[in-house]
């Protein structure tokens, strides 16, 4: 059973931050974006998002289509800010990045060059788990909270 995070108001300010930055509207915009939401929030390989919201690899392919149009920049700095805070090394920061970007396949991956006399890394860094409150707040969601509405004529 998959986990839906995505009330009626958030969807509603992630769909005018798509429209801002010039994303392509799909009928399954919403389904989609829970599929990613998914994989950033558990950390799991992409294969492995819920078939309930769509196939892994539309979810795949949105994520990159929505990359190219500066959509997911902010989240990408906000995962920085927090291994930094997390108190990771720059170049352990550096390689987190680069790593969560080629698995997310924003970024390829290709072989370093003239680096056969260097050690291996004896340890990779596992992929971090996003709050989706971090996750949403970096795509310009506001409040993730209903707002209580107060009566005006009570005191």
């Amino acid at each position: 059973m998959a986990r839906y995070v995505l009330s009626d108001s958030i969807w509603e300010q992630l769909q005018a931050t798509l429209k801002a930055k010039g994303c392509h509207r799909w009928p399954n915009d919403r389904a989609v974006m829970e599929a990613i939401l998914c994989k950033l929030r558990t950390g799991a390989p992409r294969r492995d998002v819920p078939r309930e919201f769509c196939p892994w690899k539309t979810a795949y392919n949105r994520f990159n289509r929505w990359a190219a149009k500066g959509l997911w920049a902010e989240f990408f700095l906000s995962y920085e800010a927090k291994l930094i805070q997390g108190g990771y090394s720059p170049m352990e920061v550096t390689s987190a990045l680069i790593s969560m970007r080629v698995e997310l396949g924003v970024e390829k991956s290709a072989p370093l060059e003239n680096h056969a006399g260097e050690q291996p890394l004896s340890c990779m860094l596992p992929p971090m788990r996003m709050e989706i409150r971090s996750i949403l707040k970096s795509l310009g969601v506001k409040s993730t909270t209903p707002k209580l509405r107060t009566n005006s004529s009570q005191k």
